[in-house]
């Protein structure tokens, strides 16, 4: 027999609210959980996508498989769909990487009922691009944060959140996987114990806050003045988009993967090394970084060893 809620004895009725890939793993969950209906989901648009042919989101595939209903609207903050969520009895509205703003009809009908999960050490890296800033800056430690919505940027009180130690080998696209799993149990949990969460919600710390924006693509651009860690962080950062690049005989480079290594006489934008011994070492301010996978223009993305095996790389000049 099937466990009921005990804030509500019956199952917790879920609006779930996302798009992309990120937001898969918490609406499985709570899909799944048997104390937990999820009524109703909420996606973006269908947009071209492979073969220029209209597609759903990840989210709304996933809705459609399993037969939950689904809404794309232009705008969740409009009277029409409030009703909506009120004649279904909506408990809780769940956000994970929607895209939409949460307006004041939604957040007074649903006061403290909205939860959102970000991915960082809030208040540290408010605003689109966490995970990014999180890799740049080098930190050892991050958050999955289960938080409550209201009008501010990711500034709602914290209900729940799942510490990640920080692997030398994460990048963007692993540590995204990560805060994705860690992040659906930090939502999980605060769903099925709210009461318990929210008398023990955190506020948050404002004069501790911090700010990230949207990335750009000419935010790729390496800077060999640069150290070499910051360096090897910007291609963590930036492995899905816009990739670390840097200009070789008037060609955009991408670095995918690069390690720091120890050079004694620093010569930034130098290329120290470049044979069939699979290494590719580029001169930084304080060292230099030996490039594992790099694409050129057109091409797909190669272990440097097996770059080399079928093409030149010069050696012993420098690059912008």
């Amino acid at each position: 027999m099937k466990r009921k809620s005990k804030m509500y004895n019956r199952k917790i009725n879920i609006c779930f609210m996302g798009s992309p890939k990120f937001a898969l793993k918490t609406l499985d969950v709570l899909y799944n959980n048997e104390n937990i209906n999820v009524d109703l989901v909420v996606s973006g648009k269908d947009k071209k996508r492979n073969r220029n042919k209209f597609r759903p989101t990840l989210v709304k595939q996933y809705a459609l498989d399993k037969g939950v209903d689904v809404l794309t609207p232009d705008s969740v903050n409009t009277d029409e769909f409030l009703k909506e969520l009120t004649d279904r009895k909506i408990d809780f509205i769940v956000v994970v990487a929607f895209g939409q703003l949460i307006g004041e009809k939604l957040l007074d009908k649903f006061e403290n009922k909205i939860i959102n999960l970000h991915p960082s050490s809030l208040p540290k890296y408010r605003g689109a691009s966490p995970i990014q800033y999180t890799l740049l800056n080098g930190e050892k430690i991050t958050h999955a944060t289960a938080m409550l919505i209201e009008k501010g940027m990711d500034s709602g009180d914290i209900l729940n959140q799942k510490e990640y130690e920080i692997k030398e080998e994460d990048d963007f696209i692993s540590l995204s996987e990560k805060m994705s799993d860690l992040g659906s149990k930090a939502i999980l949990e605060a769903v099925l114990n709210y009461e318990e969460k929210f008398a023990k919600r955190i506020k948050q710390d404002d004069t501790k806050a911090t700010f990230t924006k949207k990335i750009d693509k000419k935010m790729g651009k390496i800077d060999w003045n640069g150290n070499k860690q910051d360096i090897v962080n910007k291609v963590r950062a930036f492995v899905e988009f816009p990739k670390a690049y840097f200009n070789y005989k008037g060609e955009n480079i991408k670095i995918l993967k690069a390690k720091a290594i120890v050079k004694e006489d620093s010569k930034p934008s130098f290329v120290y090394e470049a044979n069939k011994n699979d290494l590719i070492e580029i001169g930084c301010k304080d060292g230099a970084i030996k490039v594992e996978i790099i694409q050129f223009p057109g091409k797909k993305a190669m272990d440097v060893k097996s770059f080399l095996l079928g093409n030149d790389f010069e050696k012993g000049i420098y690059i912008d």
